[in-house]
Formats: structure tokens, sequence, C-alpha cells
């Protein structure tokens, strides 16, 4: 039971410093997400340029990579839980946000592929410095 209670204070340890080392990009990404929102409720370059979900989602996507950290690993989870969630709308028969959320699952792929190549060329520079 000790062995139990070391583990659990390590981890809760271990998360607030990964927390408080993204806590300024976690509250940036925040602002931008409510910003966004709010700018697409009030239809505010509604003539010129239309902010969509579509368009939001897509930002949030780039955003938290240099923000949060995320890395190609993480968005690709992004986009399989987007996929899941596109086919169990698709059982329910509602096509719209399906459709919806599958265009969201291949943004999440584009944005995680374009990652993983910048992440492979990086790794290989750090290879080819040792």
């Amino acid at each position: 039971m000790r062995k139990i209670i070391e583990d659990y204070i390590n981890k809760i340890q271990e998360l607030e410093g990964i927390v408080g080392k993204r806590l300024l990009g976690l509250f940036i990404f925040n602002i931008i997400l409510m910003v966004l929102i709010l700018m697409r409720s009030a239809e505010y370059f509604a003539p010129f340029f239309l902010i969509s979900i579509n368009f939001i989602v897509f930002v949030c996507i780039i955003l938290s990579v240099p923000l949060l950290g995320i890395r190609s690993k993480g968005i690709f989870s992004i986009a399989l839980l987007f996929w899941l969630f596109a086919a169990f709308l698709r059982v329910l028969n509602i096509e719209v946000w399906a459709e919806r959320t599958a265009v969201y699952a291949y943004q999440a792929i584009v944005v995680g592929v374009i990652l993983f190549i910048f992440e492979n060329i990086r790794s290989h520079k750090k290879d080819s410095n040792t």
C-alpha cells in the first residue's frame, strides 16, 4: 500500500512539473480559442473571411504544437479520436456532423504527417551532429 501511495505522489509531482512548464502556453491557447469563438459568434470578418468551426479546429490543431508541446503521436491520437467519433456519428445517422468530424480527422492527419516529417528531419540532424 505504501508503494502505491509513493507512486501516486511521484506521478502527481511529475504532472505538476509538466503543467508548470506548459501553463503559459495553455493560457495563450485558451485565450486564442475563446477569441476565435467570440469572433465567430459575432461574425467579425463576415463579408471578407468566414471564421467557421472548421477553421477554429484547424487553428487549434496547429497551435497545439508550439503552445502545448504536442508531438506527432499526440496529433495522430487526436485524428484517431475524430475518426472514431465520425464513425459513431455515422452509425447514429447524423451525416452532417459525421462528415465534418471526418474533415477534422483529415486535417489532424495532415498536420500530424507534416509534424512527423519535421521531427524525423530534426532527429537525423541530431544524429549526424553527434
